[in-house]
C-alpha cells in the first residue's frame, strides 16, 4: 500500500485507545480517542493518510447510521471510493460485554457480586429458565449487527482492504487460569479512607469461566461475519490467553481500578479498565502490520 493512501479507522473503545494518554478530541471529545491508539501507530508506521473516527462506546449502529452521543456522526460517513484501508473493532458494546463485566465485580472468588442482591455469581443473574440471555443476544442481534455493518463498509469503501480485529482476551481459558484462580479484590481496608487497590481482578471463579465463554462466542460470530463479507479477520483472542487481565505479569489488558468521586457516594471504574494497555496496543499494531506486510509487501 503506497505511502499517503487513505486509511479510515472505525470502531469502539478498543480501537480508540480508551484510557491511554494524548487525547485527540476526535471525532468529538466524549469519544475519548487517544493519539496512541493502534490506528495512529499503523498510519505512522506505513505513512498512511489517517482519518480516525473511532469512538468509545460505539455500537454497530453508531458505525452505520446513528449519531452517537454528544454529536459524533455515523462513522461510515468517513468512507469513500478513495479509501484504501479500513480497520474495525466492533460488537462488544452491541453485546454489552463491558457493561456486563463491570456489573460482575465480586467480594470474593466465590461471591457474592456487588450488584445482584447477593447473587453468588453474575452468570446466575443473567440466566432465564436455563437460557444464557447474553449468549443468545450474541448469536442473534449482535451477529446480525456486525454482519450488516461489514456489508455497509464494503458498499461505502468498495476499493478498500477491510481488516477486522477481534478483542484480546479479557477473561482467560482454563489453561491460562492459575490453580488458585484469578481473583484480586477491588476493595480493602484502605477503601474506607477512599483509597482503592490498583489493577485488580474482582471476578468469581465461575464468572471468569462464563465470561471467557461469552467472549469466545463474540469472537466466533465476528470471525464468521468478516469471512462472509470478504474482510480479513485478525485473530487475537486465542493468541492472548496468557496476557488477559488475569495475568499478574505481561498483561495486554488493564485490570479493574476503582475511583471515588465525592467521597464513597459514587464509585466508578477508572478509564481504561478491561481495555488494552500500551503493551496490548503494541500487540494489536504489530499484528495488523504483519497482515499489511504479507498482503502488500
Amino acid at each position: 500500500m503506497p505511502p499517503g493512501s487513505a486509511y479510515v479507522a472505525l470502531g469502539d473503545s478498543y480501537s480508540a485507545g480508551y484510557g491511554l494518554g494524548h487525547p485527540t478530541g476526535l471525532p468529538v471529545r466524549a469519544c475519548a480517542q487517544s493519539g496512541e491508539d493502534y490506528p495512529h501507530r499503523i498510519a505512522a508506521r506505513f505513512g498512511l493518510d489517517l482519518t480516525d473516527v473511532t469512538c468509545a462506546g460505539a455500537t454497530s449502529e453508531d458505525v452505520r447510521d446513528r449519531v452517537q452521543f454528544r454529536g459524533a456522526r455515523p462513522q461510515l460517513e468517513a468512507l469513500s471510493a478513495d479509501t484504501r484501508l479500513v480497520t474495525l473493532t466492533i460488537g462488544g458494546n452491541d453485546a454489552d460485554l463491558f457493561g456486563t463485566a463491570g456489573s460482575c465485580l465480586a467480594l470474593s472468588a466465590t461471591g457474592p457480586v456487588f450488584s445482584g442482591q447477593n447473587a453468588p455469581s453474575c452468570r446466575s443473574t443473567l440466566a432465564s429458565d436455563g437460557v444464557d440471555t447474553l449468549g443468545a443476544k450474541i448469536q442473534g442481534r449482535v451477529a446480525l449487527g456486525v454482519a450488516e455493518t461489514l456489508a455497509d463498509v464494503r458498499a461505502a469503501a468498495p476499493n478498500a482492504t477491510v481488516i477486522v480485529l477481534g478483542y484480546p482476551a479479557i477473561f482467560p481459558d482454563a489453561a491460562h487460569t492459575p490453580s488458585s484462580g484469578c481473583f484480586r479484590p477491588a476493595v480493602d481496608l484502605g477503601t474506607l479512607a477512599g483509597r482503592f487497590p490498583r489493577d485488580t481482578y474482582p471476578f468469581t471463579d465461575a464468572d471468569v469461566r462464563w465470561l471467557h465463554g461469552v467472549q469466545e462466542q463474540l469472537d466466533d460470530v465476528t470471525r464468521n461475519a468478516a469471512q462472509a463479507a470478504g474482510a480479513t479477520f485478525i485473530e487475537v483472542f486465542a493468541e492472548t490467553q496468557a496476557h488477559s487481565a488475569c495475568a499478574r505479569k505481561g498483561a495486554y489488558v488493564e485490570g479493574i481500578s476503582l475511583e471515588s468521586l465525592g467521597g464513597l457516594s459514587r464509585i466508578d471504574l477508572r478509564p481504561g479498565a478491561l481495555h488494552p494497555n500500551r503493551a496490548g496496543v503494541r500487540f494489536l499494531t504489530d499484528r495488523t502490520a504483519d497482515v499489511l506486510r504479507s498482503r502488500f509487501g
